[in-house]
């Protein structure tokens, strides 16, 4: 998502936290917000959250499959990369089980026809698919097809050895963090050989089952197809189902937000469940550099991650965000805090990871655009917000974010042409190589001298620290 530079800095807003507010309270704040967004809307958004005081859901708009019917819980959504940590914690069930080792390379479980890339002189093992730091690219180079869901149908295994023997690691595996739908699918089905099981079974017998989630599955039943929401693309038509027969461990599951409800509550531990102590397993960090989305960095586990989102105090967040041709989803936990949120949406405007993260940061939804919505993310700065000016080009601070370092030193009212940063003339510069006088360490104090609307020049000194903003 790349926004022009100056729209980034003269647009953002603080969005507050609101740790004061009844689960009641903020419930209804999300009702509100959902309401609004999907009033008259062919698609829906349904939200679930559970924490120490039991499950709620949160919803509105249609399925928009033949029927009237609101989405509710029970509604069925494709759930897209969510699928991820289920086959990570598939691999520990058979790590568990002895029947396969995290440090086992991969290309013990394919024919010998195949030949696994290497560098470095290392092989690709179970845990680097799992970390996603394998080296093998977000997806294959071999898929054929007119659109995403025709290349994901037409994909088959053989093409899958093809690329393999034929494709060449520019990193070394366990190095860097990758995100690889080829590595998650290439997983599942490297699980899939070992076992002589299809993903789908594998996945129902040994995570379903045990949660009881009875609504979880790859292939759907009458049943579960009567409550499949129809996905719905970028321009609001309906859209195809994906199927991914190859990779299915990429992502392939559907689910429900209750079924999603109880995984996450065996996540964070709220409920007793033998596959906590798993599920565990698959929080444990990584990578602390992983760039997920844009050019920031966050932690990420196996394949759990934070995408460098803010944690209010107290808190641990992990999440996974999923997105197929119509469908978007979001499973969110907060391991410290003992929550776990989910987001299932049949349309792909408004993001269920944005939405998630900022219901686990417990943030604001009032005046808040549903389809421009972003997560809270802690920056350190000064907070001015930066423009030229169209006629004499000069260097203007036309305002400050809300609460942050250059709001308390009282610019928010802007109107202050800049005559120099830390004595440097910013005349002539792009605002890009303006902002370039603004960096440093946090603490680092940044002076300005300034000219207000009047005439009258001031030099206001500013530390560099942590504040909030939307994005």
């Amino acid at each position: 998502m790349k926004m022009h530079l100056r729209l980034l800095l003269v647009s953002i807003l603080l969005l507050v936290v609101c740790p004061s507010a009844s689960a009641d309270e903020y419930g209804d704040s999300i009702q509100t917000f959902l309401s609004k967004a999907f009033e008259s809307k062919d698609a829906g958004l349904v939200v679930g959250i559970v924490d120490e005081h039991g499950s709620r859901i949160y919803s509105a708009g249609k399925l928009d499959n033949g029927t009237d019917k609101d989405v509710d819980g029970d509604t069925v959504f494709e759930i897209g990369s969510a699928t991820k940590t289920f086959t990570a914690l598939l691999l520990e069930d058979l790590v568990e089980r002895g029947e396969m080792k995290l440090d086992d390379p991969v290309s013990k479980y394919l024919p010998e026809s195949v030949t696994m890339p290497t560098h470095g002189g290392k092989e690709i093992t179970l845990l680097n698919l799992a970390a996603q730091d394998s080296g093998l690219p977000f997806n294959p180079g071999n898929f054929t097809g007119a659109n995403s869901a025709e290349r994901f149908s037409s994909y088959t295994v053989p093409k899958m050895y093809e690329f393999l023997s034929g494709y060449q690691l520019t990193e070394t595996p366990g190095e860097k963090f990758q995100y690889s739908n080829l590595g998650m699918g290439l997983l599942g089905h490297a699980m899939e050989r070992k076992t002589g099981r299809d993903f789908e079974s594998l996945v129902v017998e040994r995570i379903c089952r045990p949660l009881r989630m009875e609504s979880t599955c790859v292939t759907l039943t009458a049943a579960l197809k009567a409550r499949l929401a129809t996905g719905h693309d970028e321009s609001g038509k309906p859209c195809p189902n994906w199927e991914m027969p190859a990779i299915a461990g990429a992502g392939a599951l559907r689910s429900t937000a209750n079924d999603l409800l109880k995984y996450a509550a065996a996540e964070v531990g709220l409920a007793d469940s033998a596959l906590t102590p798993l599920m565990q397993k698959t929080h444990v960090l990584q990578h602390h550099d992983a760039q997920v989305r844009d050019d920031v960095p966050g932690h990420s586990a196996l394949p759990w991650f934070d995408e460098g989102v803010y944690n209010p105090p107290g808190s641990e967040l992990f999440g996974h965000p999923g997105g197929t041709g119509g469908y978007n989803s979001f499973i969110g936990l907060d391991l410290k805090q003992r929550v776990g949120v989910v987001v299932l949406t049949n349309q792909t405007k408004v993001h269920s990871s944005m939405l998630g993260w900022r219901i686990l940061q417990h943030a604001h939804f009032d005046g808040i655009d549903p389809e421009k919505m972003m997560a809270l993310r802690e920056k350190i700065g000064v907070g001015a917000k930066l423009d030229l000016d169209k006629e004499s080009h000069e260097l203007k601070i036309i305002g400050a974010i809300p609460n942050s370092p250059a709001d308390v030193a009282g610019l928010s009212t802007g109107g202050l042409t800049v005559r120099s940063i830390d004595g440097v003339n910013p005349t002539g510069k792009s605002l890009l190589q303006c902002m370039a006088l603004i960096k440093g360490p946090e603490g680092a104090i940044i002076r300005f001298k300034l000219v207000d609307q009047d005439g009258n020049v001031k030099t206001v000194e500013i530390a560099r620290k942590k504040y909030l903003i939307d994005g």
